[in-house]
């Protein structure tokens, strides 16, 4: 039986419009600029990569929150210093399997977008299925509610709560990044 996890998000001067292209027709191209290394490509292996069905290739790079979620990991599963996985991830970045996601929600009305983890990255950690959406409403006043869900399964026999914590907190930090740099150009 699947599990579900949440975080909210405020994105206060972020209205919901450029969230919503920020998560989804120009997300990479902005969390390049707001998280340098975050990702290093993204490619459209099926679809026009936004619309539902579309199948993404996401090759990650040596960004710093992809490389403190891998680390912790190793250092929770195999006890190693988290000093040394982090210098041998850092080296080893962009050796890292691309992550191929499809879009199983796509709803520009009602600000929604999910993606189903087909194939690679967080699947080669312990999940066996998961699903990650993000769901903005307008909370008036220039701010921007965003929700952002996992629902997954776990290898069997895996205790995944170290896992499924910095997932949410990649995730976070993830979101945090882009309201961030949104914040920082309506500023300027």
């Amino acid at each position: 039986m699947a599990s579900r996890q949440q975080v909210e998000v405020e994105a206060d001067g972020v209205d919901i419009e450029t969230l919503w292209r920020a998560l989804t027709t120009d997300r990479v191209e902005v969390i390049q600029k707001a998280n340098p290394g975050f990702f290093t490509d993204s490619k459209i292996l099926e679809g026009d990569g936004f619309a539902l069905g579309s199948l993404l290739c996401i090759s990650f790079g040596a960004g710093e929150a992809l490389l403190y979620f891998y680390s912790v990991f190793f250092l929770y599963i195999y006890n190693i210093s988290y000093i040394f996985i982090y210098y041998l991830l850092s080296k080893a970045a962009s050796n890292l399997e691309p992550l191929k996601e499809r879009i199983v929600e796509f709803d520009e009305r009602k600000h929604v977008v999910a993606v189903l983890g087909v194939e690679g990255g967080h699947l080669n950690l312990g999940f066996t299925h998961y699903v990650e959406s993000f769901k903005l409403d307008d909370a008036g006043g220039g701010k921007t509610m965003v929700n952002a869900c996992i629902t997954y399964d776990l290898r069997e026999n895996f205790d995944g709560t170290q896992l499924l914590d910095e997932f949410l907190k990649l995730q976070r930090h993830y979101l945090d990044s882009i309201i961030a740099y949104l914040q920082q150009k309506h500023e300027d």
